[in-house]
């Protein structure tokens, strides 16, 4: 998938969203072995009080994210990344079939709106992206689904799979978080694949149960590079007052690595490289320099 991304990046419209993608890809290159934690115990629950024969397993995922598994302790109160989850296996068998239906929905109604729209191969390319991303999840190593009840074996496959199943469905939705900032998804042209590819992410935030505190830190962090402006030319300093400096991160070590490497600029006017701001925001969205938050 980054791979695809990488290739594809520069055709993706604006740079806006280009350093959204590219924010993506260096934050999880950032995590390296970190992924998403889930630790799972299962439990019965008796359908008939008095009847012992008469139950279903839920199992239980406690949920910690990349970020969260990687700083530990130095994580802020406010920063989400964990929650609980309590499935059957009945509601994430249900769930990966309605998610496999509303993909297939998704991608007919793209056909439609390319057979009215005249698409350029750039926009067939981010529309293939986004499909690829939302099929991650749909895996054949899924759990078989037994006609018989719940046996010792049965319980161990799904303890194991349906950690993976879910594991993919939460980087399903980090990827559509990114995707869906695209304006070329929510043109008047593709207003019908728009509205569907809003109810998948409704939909997953459901199923996942994703905790307010993480769809706010996401949101704080999208919003922070996405507030980040091109710098064309660096404000002239005063007769006397020495050079500019570049980026207070890197303090212009790497300059010689890239003849010019892009410069931005935070709504505090403070401007960094790009890639050295945007590595900066994987741990915190405030100003390297004056530390205003950069949250709008």
């Amino acid at each position: 998938m980054e791979a695809k991304v990488s290739a594809a990046s520069s055709l993706l419209a604006g740079p806006q969203f280009r350093r959204l993608l590219k924010f993506q890809m260096r934050r999880r290159e950032g995590l390296g072995s970190n992924e998403l934690e889930i630790r799972t115990e299962t439990f019965k629950i008796f359908i008939v009080v008095d009847d012992p024969r008469l139950w279903f397993t839920v199992y239980r995922m406690r949920l910690r994210s990349p970020e969260d598994v990687q700083h530990r302790a130095s994580r802020t109160s406010d920063a989400g990344g964990r929650w609980v989850l309590k499935k059957r296996y009945s509601e994430c068998e249900r769930f990966r079939r309605l998610h496999l239906k509303r993909i297939e929905a998704w991608e007919a109604a793209v056909r439609s709106e390319y057979a009215v729209v005249k698409v350029p191969g750039d926009a067939r390319k981010t529309f293939a992206l986004v499909s690829n991303s939302m099929r991650k999840a749909i895996s054949p190593s899924f759990p078989k689904k037994h006609m018989r009840g719940d046996t010792p074996a049965i319980i161990r496959e799904r303890v194991a799979g349906l950690p993976r199943f879910v594991r993919k469905l939460v980087a399903v939705y980090s990827d559509l978080t990114v995707h869906m900032a695209n304006r070329l998804l929510h043109s008047s042209d593709y207003s019908a694949s728009w509205t569907m590819l809003s109810n998948i992410m409704t939909e997953l935030e459901a199923f996942l149960e994703i905790p307010q505190l993480q769809k706010d830190a996401e949101t704080r962090r999208k919003s922070a590079v996405l507030a980040l402006q091109d710098v064309d030319a660096l404000p002239k300093l005063a007769e006397g007052e020495g050079e500019e400096q570049l980026c207070s991160i890197c303090l212009n070590e790497d300059a010689a690595a890239e003849e010019d490497p892009p410069l931005v600029r935070l709504p505090c006017s403070h401007h960094f490289h790009e890639d050295c701001v945007i590595d900066w925001f994987s741990a915190n969205i405030s100003c390297p320099l004056c530390r205003r938050s950069t949250f709008q």
